[in-house]
């Protein structure tokens, strides 16, 4: 499926095919956790971490780049207090994850399926509101100019390729990124998205991107 040329509803798009991929990653999680790979828990946990390192670093950017852009015509101080709940939840489930990767026996899957299950609302509530705060309708309605808001994205695609860690967050995003997509979401060169991620970023966690629903490439 093609990218948007209407400059109004692009970043809306890219943050609705961001958004699916958490989604698709908090369903795979809560569905693994009522029968963890306990063979396997190790890759698992590590799956469990890129997913929950690529929702802070997706927040961060947002925070960064993204809020302060809006705010200067609209209000966002709702999705800003939904991230603290979100952000406090995720360094509980992170915490509870590197306990697990230090001393797999001590792993704490109970807590942790509690933790998950109840993240549900208040993760998908803020996905959803967000994706129909920055609507085009709502942007043309704030009087952006579209100069401004290419010059946002731009600087928000900047920042996500300067920051995160690319052997998790990069695979975690191409495997969670449906076949319909994987040519136009997000932008990249074909090398890139067909030899230096599948063959290359991924490897170094290879064991971690069984647990995706797609493939790398």
């Amino acid at each position: 499926m093609a990218t948007p040329t209407d400059t109004y509803e692009l970043l809306q798009f890219n943050m609705i095919r961001a958004h699916d991929t958490f989604k698709l990653g908090y369903e795979k999680i809560v569905t693994l956790l009522a029968d963890p790979p306990q063979n396997d828990i190790k890759n698992f946990l590590g799956y469990c971490e890129a997913w929950a390192l690529s929702v802070v670093d997706h927040h961060d950017s947002e925070e960064l780049v993204v809020f302060p852009f809006l705010n200067q015509k609209m209000d966002f101080s709702r999705e800003e207090e939904q991230h603290k709940v979100i952000h406090d939840t995720l360094e509980k489930l992170l915490a509870i994850i590197q306990s697990a990767k230090e001393k797999p026996a001590q792993f704490k899957l109970d807590e942790m399926r509690e933790l998950m299950v109840n993240f549900k609302e208040p993760l998908v509530v803020h996905l959803d509101e967000e994706v129909e705060h920055i609507s085009a309708d709502k942007l043309r309605e704030a009087q952006f100019q579209e100069s401004e808001i290419k010059t946002m994205i731009s600087q928000l695609e900047a920042h996500a390729k300067s920051s995160g860690n690319p052997f998790l967050q990069v695979p975690y995003m191409r495997s969670h990124t449906p076949p319909e997509y994987k040519d136009s979401w997000p932008p990249m060169p074909w090398f890139l998205r067909k030899v230096m991620i599948p063959y290359m970023l991924a490897k170094r966690y290879s064991g971690y991107w069984k647990y995706s629903p797609y493939a790398m490439s």
